[in-house]
């Protein structure tokens, strides 16, 4: 396919964004993933506190935040603290997008490939998965 092409749902969409929207779809059904959910109630180790698999320290679900620029900037919120995290990506950083039954069979595992991270570990992970694609994409 030619890239920028609209070509998907009635020549409104480009393939980039019909992939999109069914990455969409499928993390807004991982939500109800029943073992995603279960791995989260393992870790927790008392009332709104959950154990980080890469730092050990306790965590807060939740953390105050600000939002930092839109129709919000400045206002308060509580950002999300403990975080379900696949143990292996769902999209390989190293090899890139291969399938989507790939990606289903990787997103929709059982309870023992998922990790709770607090935000800061979640944050190095994803920037060193991030390092990874981009140094993909050069070659």
């Amino acid at each position: 396919m030619t890239r920028g092409v609209k070509t998907c749902c009635g020549g409104m969409w480009t393939d980039a964004r019909k992939s999109q929207f069914i990455m969409g779809a499928l993390r807004s059904a991982h939500t109800k993933w029943g073992p995603a959910c279960k791995s989260k109630q393992r870790a927790s180790v008392r009332r709104g506190f959950y154990l980080c698999a890469c730092c050990k320290e306790e965590v807060p679900s939740t953390i105050p935040a600000v939002y930092k620029s839109g129709k919000k900037a400045g206002k308060a919120y509580r950002k999300k603290n403990a975080l379900i995290d696949h143990t292996t990506p769902v999209i390989d950083p190293a090899v890139g997008f291969v399938s989507w039954d790939e990606v289903v069979e990787r997103m929709f595992v059982e309870v023992e490939a998922y990790q709770i991270l607090c935000d800061a570990c979640h944050s190095i992970k994803t920037k060193e998965e991030n390092r990874i694609r981009a140094e993909r994409k050069k070659k």
